[in-house]
């Protein structure tokens, strides 16, 4: 595979290339806190909710309406239950993207912090801290339409391709893991490391270039390598190829949006593997007779193959 994958960079190496033009993150004066539209008409809930997000009388305030979900997510609930709030802070280039959820009130009951950030990776949201809080429990998949409000109250764009991708990124990581729930050997943050490889070697192997044979060759690779071959049936493998053909369509595979996400992807990749969750993952794994390698090696061979492509572009460059 290792063969393969040089001898694909080293023929890219010798095309036309082009740089394509981004917004680069830009660090924000004020966090925006931005709150379910149940909370509007309910103060004591609110202020309980400010509490959790760590919110400050400067930051600037919004809520999530329907039609905001509507649009951001391609979902339709009742402003009645949109509970779910954020508040985030963009921070400059490079930070990354921190993701945390206070449940010292109410419970996020299907979405992980490492599926939020997968997700928000997808929007093209790569440098940020992002506080996710509810007061009563909720399942947790309207926040991301808070982050995007946050953004709009900004005065950003955020690309509703991407959102959309976000969105069904995030229903797939936590329907497969719903369904798989009792599945020995599986974990949705097994899941999120592979989803989250197989964008980085996307970018940094392929160059954002990639056929939907290709995707699925990188699929079943990353399957092995974190134990789940075997586990995920053909249709849910199917759903992650789709998930993955989507992203790739909407450019964020490529130009300094692929650069921020392979940054903020490998500092995910940091926190998979050192939570407790990813730890057990790897014991039971072991348990049945199969290895989850490690980031760090992946990591070393892609820090490596890009160095050789950044040395390439700058040898054309000098060229002309």
């Amino acid at each position: 595979m290792i063969r393969k994958l040089l001898a694909t960079a080293l023929i890219a190496a010798m095309l036309p290339f082009g740089v394509q033009n981004a917004n680069a993150a830009s660090e924000w004066d004020n966090a925006v806190t931005v709150y379910g539209a149940a909370l509007e008409q309910d103060s004591n809930l609110q202020n309980e909710t400010a509490n959790l997000l760590g919110s400050e009388d400067t930051d600037i305030v919004d809520y999530v309406y329907s039609e905001d979900v509507n649009q951001y997510i391609n979902q339709n609930y009742d402003n009645s239950v949109l509970k779910s709030s954020i508040r985030i802070i963009q921070t400059s280039e490079g930070d990354g993207l921190n993701i945390d959820i206070n449940e010292d009130m109410g419970q996020i009951l299907l979405i992980s912090e490492e599926t939020y950030q997968n997700a928000l990776l997808t929007s093209g949201i790569t440098d940020a801290d992002v506080t996710i809080a509810a007061a009563q429990d909720v399942t947790g998949e309207s926040a991301l339409t808070g982050v995007y409000k946050a953004f709009e109250a900004q005065g950003e764009e955020i690309d509703p391709e991407k959102t959309r991708n976000a969105q069904d990124e995030l229903e797939t990581i936590s329907d497969i893991s719903e369904e798989n729930s009792n599945v020995e050997g599986f974990s949705q943050v097994q899941l999120n490391k592979v989803i989250t490889e197989v964008k980085v070697e996307i970018v940094n192997n392929f160059n954002g270039d990639v056929t939907e044979d290709q995707v699925r060759d990188i699929v079943d690779e990353k399957l092995a390598e974190n134990g789940l071959d075997g586990i995920l049936s053909q249709d849910q493998i199917d759903r992650i190829i789709v998930i993955i053909m989507n992203i790739k369509d909407s450019g964020l595979f490529t130009g300094e949006e692929a650069d921020r996400l392979v940054n903020s992807s490998k500092d995910l990749l940091d926190r998979i593997t050192s939570s407790d969750s990813f730890k057990d993952a790897k014991d039971k794994a072991s348990e049945l007779g199969k290895d989850i390698v490690n980031s760090e090696e992946a990591s070393s061979f892609m820090d490596s193959l890009r160095s050789f492509w950044d040395r390439i572009v700058e040898l054309f460059k000098g060229l002309f």
